[in-house]
């Protein structure tokens, strides 16, 4: 009856995993490129903010023939340069799935830094939407972004995103997007604030 029962069980155990023909999923995909900007004093919110991260690209994938505060944008509405999971020192994670009249995305991008032989703190970002509709151009979701130059993470959950105008598009598992955010803050600076005036996004290979 022992024999029998352990027979049994490796049986079952064996039954539960994928077959050799079973095709592999490709791995998640992000090509990421957001801009921080400093507030002008003359802003009636956030006129007397800091922002020490001044202004910069922070990018996933990280564009290695620049240091971390001179990158440029490597994707905008219709190009867009991808880091693939587990590829290149870079992880990327992603779910756009449907909820209510649209999608419900979480995206996450890290990005190796290197520049001229000398390693920097990874390029991080976390974009949040809770429901995003095809063509919607005033979806409300929160950014998280962190880097070389900032150090710490700026979060912000007044975030604008956008999937209208050229290869701008949302569907199960993949989103190209646009996001601009107010009061980008550092929670340990009370003083800091930064927005995004300018930003685009892709996932791709995302979970449904």
């Amino acid at each position: 009856m022992r024999m029998a029962w352990k027979i049994a069980g490796i049986g079952v155990s064996l039954g539960l995993l994928p077959s050799c023909g079973d095709p592999v999923p490709p791995a998640a995909q992000a090509g990421i490129s957001i801009h921080l900007q400093r507030y002008e004093d003359t802003h009636m919110v956030y006129g007397k903010s800091d922002c020490p991260p001044d202004r910069h690209w922070v990018n996933v994938p990280y564009d290695k023939n620049r240091p971390p505060t001179s990158q440029g944008q490597q994707t905008d509405a219709n190009q867009a340069t991808r880091a693939v999971n587990n590829q290149d020192g870079n992880t990327v994670s992603c779910t756009v799935k449907p909820s209510g009249g649209g999608f419900n995305v979480k995206g996450d991008g890290n990005a190796y830094a290197e520049y001229n032989m000398k390693r920097y703190k990874p390029s991080i970002v976390h974009i949040r939407i809770p429901e995003i509709g095809e063509g919607d151009s005033n979806a409300k979701g929160t950014l998280t972004i962190q880097d070389d130059a900032s150090l710490n993470p700026y979060t912000s959950e007044d975030c604008t995103y956008s999937v209208q105008g050229g290869s701008l598009a949302v569907e199960a598992g993949k989103i190209w997007g646009s996001v601009t955010c107010e009061g980008l803050a550092d929670s340990k600076s009370p003083n800091s604030a930064c927005y995004v005036d300018t930003g685009f996004f892709v996932f791709e290979n995302c979970a449904k």
